[in-house]
């Protein structure tokens, strides 16, 4: 008889995707930061939320087969 997980233990999850450069600069992230926490309701603390942080890197391919760095225009 393992631990149930609670209703609200469950839906006490914030998923953030960043990029790369956002995550990297302290600045950035802390005003992220401080929005995200605004909006689920107190500024100060994320306390009783999992917030997770999804850093990503675009890339794009062209007909030629060639990468490029940066989300396809």
């Amino acid at each position: 008889m393992g631990i149930q997980p609670s209703r609200q233990a469950t839906n006490r999850v914030v998923r953030v995707s960043l990029p790369a450069d956002v995550a990297s600069d302290l600045a950035k992230f802390q005003r992220v930061q401080k929005d995200i926490l605004g909006k689920l309701g107190c500024l100060a603390c994320c306390s009783g939320w999992d917030i997770r942080w999804d850093i990503f890197n675009d890339f794009n391919v062209d007909k030629n087969l060639k990468v490029n760095a940066g989300p396809l225009r």
